[in-house]
């Protein structure tokens, strides 16, 4: 079985992400050894700071995915962003060609400030919902707001919820493994993704974190957050 990731930063000099082709290079050569063949490329959308819209990102990703059919048989390619739902008004920076979804699908990958207080969180949850789209909480493992139990749980009741691999195997700190780890235990977590940003820090590889998931949840878990949902997306289905 090999491995789709829905959320990184490969796109070079766009975001906090690769710097320059040669890291972009390096990124896609390790996700390939790591087994990776479905890589979502997710720049930063955020209003003021990152501000590359969709009709650049498309380029941006056809010709990169040139370069992989040269170099990397079988890997496939496909634009998104990352949207900073915390500022931004969803509906409008759809309409003008700023915000996008994953793949040219319904799914929207949303992030937000840590600190970011509960009712902003589902208001602009709801908001992307609103349009007809179907989002997903980035990395919601880092957010203050899911330290509330009951707040995460009706969360996932209508988003999708994605962590960082980096989260689950506690690079990220042990507060956020701890939650990270709660959060699969309680059985909300509907994507495991690299959110890679380098070729040597927060890198492109899910083969360790697969290891950890089938060890303690079983491999049916496993395939289902690393390849079954994540080819959801690809497939335009919702979960």
């Amino acid at each position: 079985m090999y491995y789709i990731d829905i959320h990184n930063h490969m796109l070079n000099g766009v975001d906090d992400g690769s710097r320059n082709p040669e890291t972009t290079a390096k990124m896609l050569q390790l996700a390939y050894n790591d087994g990776i063949r479905g890589i979502i490329c997710t720049p930063h959308y955020l209003p003021g700071v990152y501000t590359t819209g969709k009709a650049e990102r498309v380029i941006r990703v056809k010709h990169l995915e040139a370069i992989a059919k040269k170099f990397f048989p079988g890997l496939a390619l496909y634009e998104g962003c990352e949207y900073f739902a915390s500022s931004g008004h969803f509906t409008e920076d759809l309409e003008k060609g700023r915000a996008g979804t994953l793949a040219d699908s319904k799914y929207v990958l949303a992030e937000f400030s840590p600190a970011t207080p509960e009712d902003v969180i589902e208001h602009r949850l709801m908001e992307i919902i609103g349009t007809g789209c179907w989002p997903i909480l980035a990395h919601a493992e880092r957010y203050m707001a899911f330290e509330n139990e009951a707040f995460r749980l009706r969360v996932s009741g209508f988003a999708y919820i994605q962590i960082n691999a980096e989260s689950m195997l506690g690079e990220a700190g042990t507060g956020i493994k701890r939650l990270a780890r709660k959060m699969l235990s309680e059985g909300i977590v509907t994507f495991v993704a690299t959110d890679a940003h380098g070729a040597h820090h927060r890198k492109p590889v899910l083969s360790e974190c697969a290891l950890y998931l089938e060890e303690h949840f079983g491999t049916e878990y496993m395939e289902t957050l690393l390849y079954y949902n994540p080819k959801s997306i690809l497939d335009n289905i919702k979960l």
